[in-house]
Parts: structure tokens; sequence; C-alpha cells
């Protein structure tokens, strides 16, 4: 796997961050996405903390992990600015039933085997392109329907680099 050339967003434009009108129970659920467990803060200081990891024994996978991250960050930014265009309030946790629960690090899975890693990554990808599929759907909102969807494709870039990572690590 040629990992300088490998690409960690689809190649299609992100859409305007725009609503059709406030929506304060769609910004909650979006706080999940944001902040939560397996949201994007978790999953760019899982990628973080994973590229410090392996940069001595797997240098090109430790990089591109920190570019998987810089993706993230990206996501995190986005949803972060729907949030507010929604009406609600971008917090590091996630809203259940009216309590709010912060993020913090015991969250991150502190492996340092690149298999427990990359298994850990894989299903943390795939739950993310099920989720912002389903919170698309849920959406009522032409707009956030389009910015939900265009990040689902990169969490499934993601997941496909995750398996690969496992694959080359079989071989």
């Amino acid at each position: 796997m040629d990992l300088e050339n490998i690409i960690t967003a689809d190649s299609s434009p992100y859409p305007e961050i725009r609503v059709q009108g406030e929506n304060k129970l769609m910004a909650e659920r979006l706080t999940y996405t944001f902040g939560g467990s397996a949201g994007e803060f978790d999953s760019t200081a899982q990628y973080v903390y994973q590229s410090i990891m392996l940069k001595n024994s797997h240098p090109p996978q430790s990089e591109l992990l920190l570019r998987i991250a810089k993706t993230e960050m990206h996501h995190l930014y986005m949803i972060g600015e729907l949030i507010t265009k929604l009406g609600g309030q971008p917090i590091y946790g996630w809203k259940n039933a009216g309590k709010t629960h912060y993020w913090n690090g015991e969250q991150l899975n502190y492996s340092p085997d690149p298999a427990t890693m990359y298994l850990h990554d894989l299903a943390g990808e795939q739950k993310a392109y099920s989720t912002y599929v389903s919170l698309a759907r849920q959406s009522g909102d032409r707009y956030v329907f389009a910015l939900l969807t265009r990040i689902a494709l990169d969490e499934m870039i993601h997941a496909s680099l995750f398996k690969t990572l496992l694959s080359d690590l079989r071989k």
C-alpha cells in the first residue's frame, strides 16, 4: 500500500454549511457526532494519539493516521457550525434526555498494538458512516442532508483504509 498517495477525503466538494431553519432537536442529535464518544472530537484525539504511538515503529501508518485526524478535525468544525446554525451549542460531550455528558480521555482506546488500533478505528468509522446517513435521513432539511451525506463519504473512505491497514498487517 503506497501510503503517500492515499486519499483521506472524498474528492467531491463539501456543500455550503447552511440550514433551512432552526431545528434544536437536530442540533442536539448532532452534539453526539461533534463531541460524543466516537464523535469527531473523539476520533481526532484517537488518531493523533495513535499517530504518536506508531511514529517510530510504523512511520507511514503514523502519517496516514495524522492525515485522517485532519479530515476528522475538518468534520468537527463543520458539524460545530451546523449545530450553531440549527440553534444549538456545540459541546465536547453529548446530551441525552436533557442531561449533558462531557467528553473525557477515558473514552479513547489506549492500546499500543496496531491491529487492535485498526480494529477499533474500523468499527468507529463504520458506526460514524451509519450515524451520518441516519441523521441525514432524519433531518428533513436538504442542506443538512447534503452536508451529512458528504461527510459520510469520508467516513466510508476511512473505514476502507483501516480494512487495508489490517490486511497489510496480516501479510
